[in-house]
């Protein structure tokens, strides 16, 4: 426990305190908007249509392939 010898000391680390739970809170707030716009609708359809998009590739490349060797 801290021992407190002034009124000033005292003031002074219950701005600091009150500083850091502002910054906390603005933190929170933040985090929350990414969080909030990731699961968005546009953004899971458009990741969706990403991954698919991206296993077609794959296919496409693996087909390529497989023929070039006759397999």
């Amino acid at each position: 426990m801290k021992v407190y010898h002034s009124f000033k000391e005292l003031d002074q680390d219950l701005k600091l305190t009150k500083v850091q739970a502002q910054i906390s809170a603005q933190k929170v707030t933040i985090d929350l908007t990414y969080i909030k716009r990731a699961f968005a609708f546009t953004n899971i359809v458009a990741e969706v249509v990403s991954y698919l998009g991206q296993k077609t590739i794959y296919a496409r490349i693996g087909n390529q392939i497989l023929r070039k060797f006759g397999l």
